[in-house]
Parts: structure tokens; sequence; C-alpha cells
């Protein structure tokens, strides 16, 4: 794969110093998990600085399990859209780096070269159907962070890494131990170069604060219905927020309670609390707009 010319470098490090300020910022940062184009240009609409691509929700759109079921080329390619059509830092999810330490680079370099502020990569190991989860080995997911690193280094890249830990989720029989491991990899993980430590299944406020006390770098955690409000997580110390999945959830969920209107009455008053035709196109038309002046 060739490098991505310095031109488009130098555009992504914009985005990528842009989503570490916010990261570094007093108030919380909120990301939204866009599915696709249309959602990412209404959370730029809606005022949100910043946008995280959702492994989950671009992977059901499009017909595949999530997990890196989806080919990175195709993982890349959608990221691109994503951001390309908007002016606020897009933060790829690149699950488990598609590949070890000798071709994670790779996919850093390919996401730069089409403007992802930064990635997301995760310590769970993969796992069938049915099996138990464990996680990557600690020196061999330290050596995927500092290819990386590498990466950026050779590229002149400011790119965004957002290591995710799932200690919390993987070890649910033995939470106190857990906890101490998941305090232990986001610090070894800060220590190689991560820029913010991202905890699946921190949910309970007694461990956000312990995480946010004791690991050495931005913390950040995925929204569930128990977690603590935004307002909370702020006081809490948390340095940034995600939502997954949900959107692309709550979208399809709209879908189907539409169709199952149109099945059972026939009628489509569900319409009546959605978003128009003329601002569903104002949206796109914004892109457009934006593309044809850059």
């Amino acid at each position: 794969m060739e490098p991505p010319s310095a031109e488009r470098v130098a555009a992504a490090n914009e985005r990528s110093l842009k989503l570490k300020e916010l990261i570094r910022a007093p108030e919380i940062l909120i990301m939204p998990g866009a599915y696709d184009v249309l959602s990412a240009l209404l959370f730029e609409r809606l005022g949100f600085s910043a946008i995280q691509c959702t492994s989950g929700g671009i992977a059901a759109v499009l017909g595949y399990d999530d997990g890196e079921v989806m080919s990175r080329e195709l993982t890349v390619n959608v990221t691109g859209q994503i951001a390309q059509a908007v002016s606020v830092p897009v933060n790829a999810d690149g699950e488990r780096g598609y590949g070890d330490a000798v071709t994670v680079g790779e996919t850093a370099r390919a996401l730069i070269a089409v403007g992802s502020a930064g990635m997301n990569l995760e310590d769970g190991a993969p796992h069938q159907k049915k099996q138990p989860r464990c996680l990557v080995e600690l020196a061999e997911q330290l050596q995927k962070i500092r290819a990386i690193i590498a990466t950026k280094r050779a590229l002149g890249s400011e790119f965004f890494l957002n290591a995710r830990v799932d200690a919390l989720a993987v070890m649910t029989e033995e939470p106190k131990k857990a906890l101490d491991e998941a305090i232990r990899r986001g610090n070894a993980y800060a220590e190689a170069g991560a820029d913010c430590i991202f905890y699946m299944n921190a949910v309970a406020r007694d461990t956000i604060g312990r995480l946010v006390k004791e690991v050495q770098a931005p913390v950040s955690v995925l929204a569930r219905p128990e977690t603590p409000g935004v307002a909370e997580l702020q006081d809490l110390g948390v340095a940034r927020v995600s939502y997954g999945a949900a959107f692309t959830r709550a979208a399809i969920s709209a879908v189907k309670r539409l169709a199952l209107e149109i099945q059972e009455s026939g009628t489509i008053t569900a319409l009546n609390e959605t978003m128009s035709s003329a601002e569903m196109m104002a949206l796109v038309k914004a892109k457009r707009v934006r593309n044809f002046i850059s």
C-alpha cells in the first residue's frame, strides 16, 4: 500500500489534533455512533463536535456480523465516506486492527489516507460463538500499539489512538481481578502511546471513578442504559463517552414501527413524528456543497 500524500496527512492531522484537544478539554466529549453518511451529517448538524464510527452499526447496515467479518477495505471505505462528508473529526472503529503487529500499521495508514482522525483498537481476542471470551496477551497488544505509533511517526501523523480494554467485559466472574487487569492494561497502553483508554462494561460509579483516578490517561466509556448520565460522568472525570450501535438500533426500531403499522392497520401515522423529506435532503445538500467547496 502506497503511503498517503503529505497533503492528505496534513488534512487528517488537523482533525486528529482537534480530537485530541476535545479529549483534553474540561468538558466531556460526547461522540455519537455514525453508521452511514446520513447519520454523520445529522450529528454534525445537531452540533456534536466529533463523531465515532460504529463497527457493529456499519456491519449491520451492510448485512454483516460485527467482529471483523467485514473486510478491512470495506471498513476503510465506509469510514472514508463518513469522514469526508463532515467537517468535524471522525474516529474509526478499527476493531482488533485487522491483523497482527506486522499488518496493523497498514490499517492505520489506510484510515489516515481517507481522512480519519483516529481509530479504536480493542484487546478482546477473536472467539467463536458459545465459546468463552478472552483477552489478547498484553505483550501482543503492546506490539500492535507500538506498530501504530511507528506508522504515525513515519508519516508525520497525529493520528489519535483510542485503546479499548475489554477486561471488564471478559472477566465477568472475577470483578475485582477484572478491574485490576483493566487498570494495568490501561496504563500499559497509555505508556506505549495510546491517547485515550476506552473501557467496555464500565458501568458502576465506583468502577468508573477508580479507572479515572488510577489510569494515567484520559478515560472513555461506552454508555448503556444503566450507565450514569453525561453530567455525572463528567463529574467522575470521564473524558469521553460513546454509544456503539445504539443509534443504529434506534433507527431500525423506527423502521420496524412503521412497517408494523402498515401491516396491522394500513396507515403510516408514525411518519408524523419523523424528519421531513425536505429536512433530510437539506442534510445531503450540505454535504454536496462542502465537497464542491473543497
